[in-house]
């Protein structure tokens, strides 16, 4: 898939789960995400070489497609439907519905503490043995290939890193993961509940 067809594809089925919309930052995030995935994996479903620029990683046709956008939201209607496979269609939705949830900005955060970009010169093309490397050492990879890891493993912000640290040393040292990406769903719709209605008692 190109990256232009993953761009209408992620626009068009994820816009409304999104908090702050799909910019056109977000979506350089969110494509690069999927494309760091699929090569750890061995599913490369995303055609495309990523720039180093200076908010992170960005697919050139995808940013002069959408570049009239600015920081604004990219509109949903103004694009073509996208039909892709099943077993396309399961991995993407796996890897955006975990990235979907955080701004764009802490995304965009996100790639600049990983060593592909840190290591990669300025508008150079960040290096696919690079990407392998160091993300086949993050715990989010043992979510690969999918279906097979009995746990799951959650993307880790710097919010899982402060928990870390303030946790004893016998804990924090500990790979944080739940029993099932299922148990993870779930829990995270509870808490979604917990605080819109804590939220609704302090209004």
């Amino acid at each position: 898939m190109n990256p232009l067809e993953l761009s209408y594809y992620i626009i068009n089925n994820y816009s409304d789960l999104s908090p702050d919309g799909i910019t056109p930052l977000k979506l350089q995030k969110l494509l690069y995400y999927v494309y760091v995935w699929g090569i750890v994996s061995h599913n490369k479903v995303l055609d495309a070489e990523f720039l180093k620029w200076n908010l992170g990683p960005v697919n050139i046709d995808v940013y002069y497609h959408f570049k009239s956008f600015g920081k604004d939201q990219i509109n949903p209607d103004s694009y073509p439907k996208v039909k892709i496979s099943a077993s396309d269609k399961k991995f993407i939705e796996f890897v955006v519905s975990n990235y979907i949830k955080y701004s764009a900005i802490t995304l965009s955060a996100m790639t600049h503490k990983d060593l592909p970009w840190k290591n990669a010169p300025q508008n150079s093309t960040i290096d696919e043995k690079d990407i392998k490397t160091f993300y086949n050492k993050l715990n989010f990879a043992k979510n690969f290939p999918l279906g097979k890891s009995k746990f799951f493993y959650p993307v880790e912000t710097d919010l899982h890193y402060s928990y870390v640290l303030d946790m004893p040393s016998n804990i924090g040292e500990k790979t944080f993961y739940f029993n099932s990406y299922k148990e993870y769903l779930q829990l995270e719709k509870q808490s979604q509940k917990a605080f819109e209605k804590e939220i609704k008692e302090w209004l």
